[in-house]
């Protein structure tokens, strides 16, 4: 008889591979990665907003222009789209426009104060730019356009987002 312990069989040994621990943390510090920039895309920073009121006045079938947001002045925006929520007693035309190079507050006359007015969607929103709304009616009307929201990328970010004033009121007057 020998004094030496007895001696295990290498087959009933339950043995953690290195391997399959290392592998384990990885995929769970994948999977943290994957959420950390997931959140970072959806989440860029804030659109601008205030608590300002526009007021406006037009005559029945003249256009009025009203600067809803200016561009960021610290980056450039690829603009997905406009929303617009608008309340009014009667028909209405209202849409969203990009005024380049300028911010007309309200007028009947953009060409004054933008460079160019385009429609917005897939334009890019430069500083110095504003999105504005047109309204016109064929009769009278009391026309309400909520804060816009606009839809957009950020280099690898994007939202949709409310910016600009709270509302704007235009007044559409009979001659």
């Amino acid at each position: 008889m020998s004094d030496s312990p007895p001696r295990t069989s290498a087959a009933l040994e339950v043995s953690r591979s290195r391997w399959a621990v290392r592998a384990a943390v990885a995929l769970v510090l994948l999977v943290a990665l994957l959420a950390v920039l997931l959140w970072y895309t959806t989440h860029p920073r804030e659109l601008a907003t205030s608590e300002e009121t526009r007021q406006a006045a037009t005559p029945v079938g003249v256009p009025v222009y009203v600067a809803m947001a200016p561009a960021p002045t610290d980056r450039s925006l690829g603009v997905d789209g406009v929303k617009l929520r608008v309340t009014a007693n009667t028909d209405v035309d209202v849409r969203p426009l990009l005024c380049r190079d300028g911010s007309p507050g309200v007028t009947s006359d953009p060409a004054a104060y933008c460079s160019e007015l385009v429609d917005p969607e897939g334009q890019r929103l430069e500083p110095g730019d504003s999105l504005l709304v047109e309204v016109a009616a064929d009769e009278p009307a009391i026309v309400v356009v909520d804060r816009i929201r606009v839809g957009y990328q950020d280099g690898i970010r994007a939202a949709t987002q409310p910016a600009g004033v709270d509302h704007a009121v235009v007044n559409v007057l009979g001659r």
